[in-house]
């Protein structure tokens, strides 16, 4: 199967192949993926079947939850091999998901979870399910009252749940002989649901779009060079620009710098010329390829004709190559026009001159999200200790939230050693009203980035799992920490780099 698939080619394809395509973060699992594959019904059962069942250790994500969502949502007794293989797969410990599926197709389930009952020994979480189902059926109480016999405690909750009067004298007997209280409670609770008579309601109706995003895209992060190389010949131009931005964040070989600058060139989308060009920000080892693709963003920079977009992104090139000139004029033209703004706020950041410090507080009130997001990073990396007032405003503002946390850490007054980023830390979490982990990660990193401007090695990139929760506690902080070295000297955001790229700091290692 190709790495390429385009929405438009999704009906073409297996809907084995498609999964596998989201497993490896080739396409997103999004409403355009589930239709195509929830209009097949019934005939995706093999498919989900086999996918459960392989040795799946190359995937990047794990999909069993996203495969039990798509059996949930077609609703049908056709997903019960599936639902089983599920059961046995996970040893008998049903998540709440797996309970309401088999819920979900009432008596259709019974025959099924009774022959899983007994191949489980007796699993608490198949009995539970069975008393979930809210069908009478004399084996399923047989099942119930023998748990119950085993462990009255548990047993009489399945009891209370399954809720069948025939239940009741056992219960009264067991109540009588109980001799701690915790049993007692169960069993009295027991009762009271048995005497209730509430007629059970059915499961509310399971609404897969509820839980997925209508469009998400690959994952381009996460795939490899030679993955977003043909991802730039992908049909769909939100996706060439995503595998470009992924290109470009690293170091461009020949070929890959050759291909990204001839779709800056010929490319029929503005917005993934635009990323082309940005993503040639980098010199490249090839002199005279380089020396193209510098001529080449002047020549189109000059061309009074060109789309502000494209011009916007070939000057946050050229200012992160330390490019000067008429630069700051062009980029001053730039941010005046409203469709080119916030790639040339991006390109007032790349450039680190400071005569555009005064240009970007009134941009942290623009309606275009976007360009408020280039504003606050603006802040962060020009240190703009007068906005962050402002930066905490914007802390409320959930379409540029990340970029203040990030912006917060970079323009903090004064020095940033090991210990006072750690109290840094929780100073954020406390403004912000608290931290998820993803925001937790940011605020990580960007306090990392800060101590490496002022001459710290990182304290937080060890501390933290994909963007997830802090892997330290409180009590360990002090103690895990070495003694921290006389810092280094000093290195400005706008510096030469010291590792010799010839590159300034924020655009190599500081990056």
């Amino acid at each position: 199967m190709p790495v390429i698939l385009s929405p438009e080619e999704y009906p073409s394809h297996s809907t084995y192949d498609l999964l596998r395509a989201a497993a490896r973060l080739q396409v997103g699992m999004d409403h355009r993926l589930l239709r195509v594959i929830l209009d097949r019904g019934e005939a995706v059962f093999p498919d989900l079947l086999r996918l459960l069942k392989e040795d799946r250790e190359d995937d990047r994500v794990d999909l069993d939850d996203d495969l039990l969502a798509i059996a949930r949502q077609l609703r049908t007794p056709a997903s019960l091999p599936f639902l089983l293989e599920y059961a046995s797969t996970y040893g008998f410990e049903f998540q709440d998901e797996l309970t309401l599926a088999f819920v979900e197709l009432g008596a259709a389930a019974v025959e099924p979870l009774l022959e899983l009952h007994k191949q489980s020994n007796g699993a608490p979480d198949v009995a539970f399910t069975l008393a979930a189902l809210g069908v009478r059926d004399p084996r399923i109480l047989e099942v119930l009252l023998r748990g119950f016999a085993a462990d009255p405690y548990e047993g009489a909750m399945q009891l209370g749940i399954y809720g069948d009067p025939a239940a009741k004298p056992v219960l009264e007997e067991a109540l009588a002989k109980a001799e701690d209280d915790a049993t007692r409670r169960a069993i009295a609770g027991a009762l009271e649901d048995l005497a209730s008579e509430k007629p059970s309601e059915p499961p509310e109706a399971y609404d897969i779009w509820d839980e997925y995003p209508e469009e998400e895209d690959p994952y381009f992060d996460e795939l490899s060079d030679g993955e977003l190389v043909e991802f730039l010949n992908s049909p769909v131009a939100a996706y060439r620009a995503g595998a470009v931005r992924t290109l470009g964040a690293g170091e461009l070989n020949r070929e890959q710098a050759a291909r990204i600058l001839e779709l800056a060139k010929n490319d029929p989308d503005v917005e993934v010329r635009a990323n082309c060009w940005e993503a040639l920000a980098k010199r490249i080892d090839d002199e005279e390829l380089d020396a193209e693709i510098l001529a080449a963003m002047h020549s189109r920079l000059d061309d009074g004709s060109a789309p502000p977009v494209e011009r916007a992104g070939i000057a946050t090139a050229l200012a992160a190559r330390g490019e000067e000139g008429r630069l700051y004029y062009t980029i001053r033209e730039l941010a005046a026009i409203p469709e080119a703004r916030a790639q040339a706020i991006k390109a007032m950041s790349a450039s680190g001159d400071s005569r555009f410090i005064d240009l970007i507080p009134p941009y942290l009130n623009d309606p275009d999200p976007k360009v408020r997001e280039q504003a606050v990073l603006a802040v962060g990396w020009f240190g703009i200790v007068s906005q962050l007032s402002k930066v905490e405003q914007l802390f409320k503002d959930e379409r540029v939230r990340n970029a203040a946390l990030y912006a917060y850490c970079l323009a903090a007054p004064g020095p940033v050693s090991p210990a006072r980023a750690r109290s840094l830390f929780r100073r954020i979490e406390n403004l912000a009203g608290g931290l998820s982990g993803d925001e937790a990660g940011v605020v990580g990193q960007g306090l990392d980035d800060r101590l490496r401007m002022d001459g710290y090695e990182p304290v937080f990139e060890v501390r933290f799992s994909e963007w997830g929760e802090e892997e330290y506690s409180e009590d360990e902080e002090e103690d895990s920490q070495e003694p921290p070295a006389a810092p280094a000297a000093k290195v400005g955001r706008n510096d030469p780099c010291p590792c010799g790229s010839g590159k300034k700091y924020k655009k190599c290692c500081g990056k």
